[in-house]
């Protein structure tokens, strides 16, 4: 019984991180000719179960750091697209029936108004 409540004990810990951790960094992707980065972090892995779920940050490493959102990467993404002055981000999620990728919602952010802010999340 002890080592039934020591397994559920680190299960709770374990699985009770913030979806803004940004404690396991995967990766930093350049965007808009390494003006800005996507940071990519791990939250949890899915291992054998499915995809992982990671937090999304856009930052210029001086200024600002948005967080973009949590998603599982087996069936989610998010997506940026540099548009002049305008940062796109597409939220996407593999459709059920067709199997494919469609964009569930669109956020635009100003370069300009990002770097004036100077928020960081």
């Amino acid at each position: 019984m002890r080592a039934l409540s020591i397994g559920i004990s680190i299960l709770l810990f374990v699985s009770c991180r913030s979806d803004r951790s940004k404690t396991g960094e995967h990766s930093t992707l350049p965007l808009c000719d390494h003006r800005f980065y996507v940071e990519i972090y791990t939250i949890n892995g899915g291992g054998a179960l499915g995809g992982d779920r990671v937090s999304t940050y856009l930052t210029d490493s001086i200024n600002f750091r948005k967080y973009l959102g949590t998603y599982i990467n087996s069936n989610e993404s998010i997506a940026t697209v540099c548009k002049g002055d305008s940062i796109y981000i597409y939220r996407t999620k593999i459709d059920d029936s067709t199997h494919k990728p469609k964009i569930v919602s669109t956020t635009i952010y100003s370069a300009e108004n990002l770097k004036k802010n100077r928020g960081f999340e």
